[in-house]
């Protein structure tokens, strides 16, 4: 979602790169906060508190990549090999913390 709006953003519509960056990650949010909120989770709980809830996670999951895929090329690890396996560990968790957390009933 993120790398397609910033396509159509950027690529199609022109909009200067650092804007369309913004607004292609504000429309992955959204999106997938919907997708996850109504089909992944099927809540029907406040949306406001999961809303704050939802974005606290993705802060933690910008600061938990940048230190993991750090810390792991640093330690010799290739950087693709190491966001790939920072990728799929943390996929794990958002789904653990979504469920329990975030659109729990």
């Amino acid at each position: 979602m993120d790398t397609g709006s910033l396509f159509v953003y950027h690529g199609v519509l022109r909009i200067v790169l650092p804007v369309a960056a913004a607004m292609s990650f504000l429309t992955s949010f959204w999106v997938n906060f919907g997708l996850n909120r109504a089909w992944s989770f099927g809540s029907s709980a406040q949306m406001v508190p999961q809303v704050g809830r939802y974005f606290a996670l993705v802060l933690a999951n910008l600061t938990a990549n940048v230190v993991l895929v750090s810390a792991l090329t640093w330690a010799g690890m290739p950087y693709l090999l190491a966001k790939l396996l920072v990728t799929a560990s943390l996929s794990a968790a958002n789904y653990v913390v979504s469920k329990r957390w975030i659109f729990a009933a």
